[in-house]
C-alpha cells in the first residue's frame, strides 16, 4: 500500500507544482532548489550531470529524490495509520499539514536546504502547503482503497452494522 501510494502520489506531489510552483527566480530558488541543494551538498553529487532528455525535453532527475521523499511518507503513514488512526483526520490533511510544518518549517532551514521561513515567499508557503495536502489525501485515498480491497474489511475503527 505504501510504495504504490507513495509513487502515485509523487506524480500527484509534482503536478500541484505546474499551477503553483513552489519556487521563485529571485534569488536562483527556483534553481537550487532543496533537493538539488541536498544531492549535491550532502550527498556529494552533480544534479546538473545527472540530466537527460525525453521527449525533446531536458529532464533534472533530482525529482527522483521526490520520489524517495514520498514512498518514505507514504510507507511511514501507512504503517502509523494502522497504530494511530487519528493521524487519518480529515482523509490525511492533517498528516500533510504536520508533514508540511515539520519538513518545510523545521528540517529545510535547519540543514541550510532552504532560508529560514521569516525569509521565504508567501508563494512558497501556498505551493507546499496546498501540495502536501493533495500529496497526504491521495496517499489516504489509496491506502484505505487498497486495504479495503486486501482485507475486505473497512479500517479496524469503523464500526461494522
Amino acid at each position: 500500500m505504501g510504495v504504490l501510494s507513495g509513487i502515485i502520489s509523487a506524480f500527484v506531489k509534482w503536478g500541484a507544482e505546474v499551477p503553483l510552483p513552489p519556487r521563485t527566480f529571485s534569488g536562483g530558488r527556483d534553481e537550487f532548489n532543496p533537493p538539488y541543494i541536498f544531492l549535491r551538498d550532502y550527498l556529494g553529487i552533480d544534479p546538473t550531470q545527472t540530466v537527460y532528455t525525453f521527449s525533446e525535453h531536458i529532464i533534472n532527475p533530482v525529482m527522483v529524490t521526490h520520489i524517495i521523499f514520498s514512498l518514505v511518507f507514504a510507507i511511514g503513514y501507512c504503517i502509523v495509520a494502522e497504530i494511530f488512526p487519528k493521524v487519518k483526520l480529515w482523509q490525511g490533511i492533517l498528516a500533510g499539514l504536520i508533514v508540511t510544518v515539520a519538513v518545510h518549517g523545521i528540517f529545510c532551514p535547519a540543514l541550510n536546504l532552504t532560508p529560514p521561513l521569516t525569509q521565504l515567499p508567501f508563494d512558497e508557503y501556498a505551493s507546499e502547503i496546498l501540495g502536501h495536502i493533495f500529496w497526504f489525501w491521495i496517499i489516504e485515498i489509496m491506502r484505505r482503497d487498497l486495504r479495503n480491497r486486501i482485507t475486505h474489511e473497512p479500517d479496524p475503527e469503523v464500526a461494522i452494522r
